[in-house]
């Protein structure tokens, strides 16, 4: 009997000496204790619920200050985070002015080089009437001086009949790199076309 009594008084020496469980204002207001103005509480040293002060042990106040600490960490990552958030949205928006600037400087670029072509293509159109004008014999001195590839446009664009006229007074080295060039190009043009 005596045995069961010391269980049983040790039993609720131990109930009653138990620590009571605390609500979060009461946690918080602890917090606020060790490191003043982290929560927002009026009272950091009552329980609420009891209205009682209380008296942390060392661990409680290793557990608290842990806590705290870890809610600052986690502060100054959600602020990192939307700082780094803001900078990838200026930085997006900057990209996709750059990409508009681009888009319209080729564009302009792309008219500029079509009107270029069609007073090139104007001025070579020009320019084999003029041959095609001249005496085959004037011509065909001028071909052979002038370089292949320029020869080659004109004679491509030249009346074939006129143009065969002149490939006769050529120099026989010239008639034969420009027939060579024309050749050339015409595979090249056909093969383009074929893909």
């Amino acid at each position: 009997m005596k045995k069961s009594m010391i269980g049983l008084m040790f039993i609720l020496a131990l109930l009653f000496s138990a620590q009571p469980i605390y609500a979060m204002s009461t946690v918080k207001g602890w917090i606020n204790k060790i490191r003043p103005g982290t929560f927002e509480s009026a009272d950091a040293t009552t329980d609420a619920a009891t209205g009682r002060v209380r008296v942390f042990s060392e661990s409680e106040m290793k557990v608290l200050t842990a806590l705290s600490k870890r809610e600052e960490e986690l502060k100054k990552k959600e602020a990192l985070h939307q700082q780094r958030a803001a900078e990838l949205k200026t930085l997006s928006q900057e990209i996709e002015q750059k990409l508009d600037q681009i888009r319209k400087l080729t564009a302009d670029f792309e008219s500029k080089r079509q009107k270029r072509q069609q007073m090139d293509e104007k001025d070579i159109t020009k320019t084999v009437r003029l041959y095609e004008t001249m005496d085959p014999e004037r011509t065909a001195i001028f071909f052979n001086q002038m370089d292949r590839i320029t020869a080659t446009q004109i004679i491509m664009r030249m009346n074939p009949r006129k143009a065969s006229a002149v490939l006769e007074l050529l120099d026989p080295k010239v008639a034969v790199d420009i027939t060579e060039l024309v050749t050339r190009f015409k595979a090249d043009r056909r093969s383009l076309a074929g893909n």
